[in-house]
């Protein structure tokens, strides 16, 4: 019974979505297309799991591994497809807080010791990174992030780093953007890995995005 009442929402969703895409293109279908490029800025915020690196069993969820994060873009158009789609060059950027479990699950799987007894329940984490949103799908992009922490001694195999604030890494992400008029749901793949880290790490994401 419960399968098939979540057959028919999703059925339903389905049929909802497709109608408000169509609509959509029907009410600017007739609007001149005067360019090939332009500027859009979009924003949002998501929910992410630190899923950690890929040796965990992906039926395993952990109520802790749950973070907040706020996202934008800006992005260029560089072409634009026969049904008005655009593939831009963008720029992504994220501010999220990391809570106290995650910042210690971090420090485990990266192979640090701290000597700081408790994390802070709220840590700043940022990215930033560019690349493509192909028609307006498809994301792929690459950059750099930062996860801050209270200032504390920390300890790896490369040895002791005293009053340690942060630490830094790459940033690689995969994703795809279903849009329905100015809103997309977002769903990424983000792979933090290299810098400070010697393992690379998942974090998937899910959200809305509004496009101004």
């Amino acid at each position: 019974m419960k399968k098939s009442i979540i057959f028919l929402i999703v059925f339903h969703f389905s049929i909802f979505t497709v109608k408000a895409q169509n609509d959509f293109r029907n009410n600017n279908q007739d609007k001149p297309n005067t360019k090939n490029s332009g500027i859009v800025i979009s924003l949002g915020a998501a929910a992410n799991y630190y899923y950690g690196p890929g040796d965990r069993n992906f039926d395993k969820y952990e109520n802790d591994r749950l973070n907040w994060q706020i996202n934008g873009m800006l992005g260029l158009t560089i072409a634009r497809s026969q049904s008005d789609h655009r593939t831009m060059l963008a720029g992504f950027g994220s501010f999220g807080m990391n809570n106290a479990k995650t910042v210690s699950h971090i420090f485990d799987d990266q192979g640090y010791v701290t000597t700081a007894t408790n994390q802070n329940s709220n840590n700043n984490v940022y990215q930033l990174e560019g690349g493509l949103l192909i028609g307006e799908v498809f994301r792929i992009s690459t950059g750099v992030g930062q996860q801050i922490f209270n200032k504390q001694t920390i300890t790896s195999t490369d040895g002791l780093i005293t009053q340690a604030t942060s630490l830094k890494y790459n940033s690689t992400t995969l994703g795809f953007n279903f849009n329905v008029s100015a809103v997309a749901i977002i769903i990424n793949c983000n792979f933090d890995y290299g810098q400070d880290y010697t393992k690379t790490v998942i974090i998937p994401s899910a959200g809305l995005m509004l496009r101004f």
